[in-house]
């Protein structure tokens, strides 16, 4: 048996970031008025937030599927014979049931789970699995460990832009008005609760009490615990509600708790536009450095 970790861009990892790690990749597809891009390959952060900011609309696909296969091939003439396959949550994409398809056509076997979420969650798995599979770790013991990790991990995504979120038809543009009107700003849920889909789980009048309330809530979340967890926030372009997010994350979990920040992915930002704040967080995984 040969294994390697295969993930996505929803992980925010670039493809030379995965390949210089020993990771597989494959990119999201993000379109912008009628032009594709491979996230994470012709497309960065950066050239997102500015298509944002000019207020254009994109979309995500799945990674294509001419790629997964020339990947999938390129990984058998190596010798691959298991992946450690580790995507955005199966309740905002199809991309690893149609991995586990194609993979299985091809005669690898895969070994997965639904990590119920994106973003920094999964980076974190990533790099989880791929550290424990250099350790020597079999490929189904990793995924055991994993899943513990994700059984007992939670996010909340607090969004600036309701008429973007209303543009993409996630919010009626009513509702985007009022809410805007009354300053009210949505706390959104994902994790295994949610089966990995983003849900309403707050309505908080001002920014900067939703994050005071994601933070008390992930306080309530970890109780007395905090050392044996990892905290993540993403910076959707928004300074001031990531620094008040950390300050609130010191305040209820205590001045010495690690914050790891990473702007907001292309598979969340797309959607939410600029402004957003997310809130991660997952146990501790013995033997893994982030």
């Amino acid at each position: 048996m040969k294994a390697k970790v295969l993930t996505d861009s929803g992980s925010g990892l670039s493809a030379k970031q995965a390949s210089d790690l020993g990771i597989a990749f494959l990119p999201l597809q993000v379109t912008v008025d009628n032009q594709q891009y491979l996230d994470g390959i012709n497309l960065d952060i950066p050239e997102l937030y500015k298509m944002l900011d000019e207020g254009k609309m994109p979309s995500t696909s799945q990674p294509p599927l001419l790629m997964q296969e020339e990947l999938f091939e390129d990984l058998q003439k190596d010798g691959y014979t298991d992946l450690i396959l580790i995507n955005l949550s199966n309740g905002l994409s199809g991309t690893n049931a149609t991995l586990q398809a194609t993979a299985a056509r091809l005669g690898l076997n895969v070994h997965t789970l639904d990590i119920y979420s994106t973003l920094y969650m999964q980076k974190y798995m990533v790099l989880a699995a791929n550290q424990l599979l250099q350790a020597g770790k079999e490929p189904e013991e990793i995924i055991e460990i994993l899943k513990k990790a994700v059984d007992d991990s939670n996010g909340y995504l607090i969004v600036e832009d309701l008429d973007h979120l209303a543009a993409g038809g996630r919010l009626t543009p009513l509702a985007a008005k009022l809410g805007g009107m009354l300053k009210i700003k949505p706390i959104l849920k994902v994790g295994k609760e949610t089966e990995g889909k983003v849900d309403a789980w707050e309505k908080v009048r001002t920014f900067n009490k939703a994050v005071k309330k994601a933070a008390e809530k992930i306080a309530s979340e970890v109780k007395d615990d905090v050392d044996n967890y990892e905290f993540f926030m993403l910076n959707g372009e928004n300074e001031e509600g990531t620094e008040a997010g950390k300050q609130a994350l010191i305040d209820a979990l205590g001045k010495d708790v690690v914050i790891h920040t990473d702007p907001m992915y292309a598979v969340i930002a797309c959607h939410t536009g600029l402004g957003s704040v997310g809130f991660q967080y997952a146990p501790k995984i013995e033997g893994v450095n982030i």
